[in-house]
């Protein structure tokens, strides 16, 4: 009885094995179409059937991070860490995902730490690494360039207004003294450099959110279904 249980559990698993590489065949065929949303759904079912595999666990993460879903991507590539922790497949996912959302510093270090791996791919590390510094010694440029290119901005359109303003009203206009168009210039100047600035602020802040779990629109429906207390 011992032998023929084993062999119906071995039966079954390798069953639930054929079934979820048959759903994850359909789901890489889904995403050739650009079908993601069906594809992540395929790839669900077949984690469903078998939870450890790392493999269908990269392909969802994949996916999701095809869809723009980076939270969701960030999740998968975080649980392959935990069962493959010394794969690079999990490090080189968390990479992807960071560079897609131009989070460069932390994409580097996953590159770094899955070229360490004994399975990695080193070529492609080491191409990803080069890329990643690049992208990150630009980031490093535009962030202390942009508020002196708003500063400029901001002289440029002043001037601008007020030789319109000359034009219009000569030396009858508010704005005739000389001291008037330099303050004028210099205002604009200030205020470009600090627009620039927050928007350079608002620009850093976006890539660390997009990576956040989005917000749950059910969670308020959920108050209905609680007693109200008289």
């Amino acid at each position: 009885k011992l032998i023929l249980l084993d062999s119906l559990l071995q039966e079954n698993i390798m069953g639930q094995n054929k079934n979820a590489m048959s759903l994850r065949q359909t789901a890489k065929d889904c995403m050739k179409d650009g079908r993601q949303t069906e594809a992540f759904l395929h790839f669900s079912h077949a984690l469903m059937l078998d939870k450890e595999n790392v493999e269908i666990l990269s392909e969802r993460s994949k996916c999701c991070s095809e869809n723009l879903q980076y939270h969701f991507a960030l999740e998968d590539a975080k649980k392959i860490l935990e069962l493959s922790p010394d794969s690079w497949l999990g490090h080189v996912r968390l990479a992807e995902i960071y560079l897609a959302t131009a989070n460069y510093q932390e994409a580097l270090g996953c590159y770094q730490t899955g070229f360490q791996c004994m399975d990695s791919d080193k070529v492609h590390c080491k191409t990803q690494m080069d890329r990643c510094r690049k992208e990150l010694a630009i980031d490093s440029r535009t962030h202390m360039q942009l508020p002196w290119v708003g500063s400029a901005l901001g002289i440029i359109v002043s001037s601008m207004f007020l030789v319109l303003d000359f034009l219009a009203h000569g030396s009858l206009s508010y704005l005739a003294h000389p001291i008037l168009k330099v303050g004028v210039c210099g205002a604009s100047a200030t205020a470009g450099y600090w627009v620039a600035r927050l928007y350079r602020a608002y620009t850093l802040r976006l890539r660390g959110q997009i990576l956040e779990p989005p917000l749950d629109l059910l969670a308020d429906f959920s108050l209905l279904d609680k007693p109200h207390k008289d």
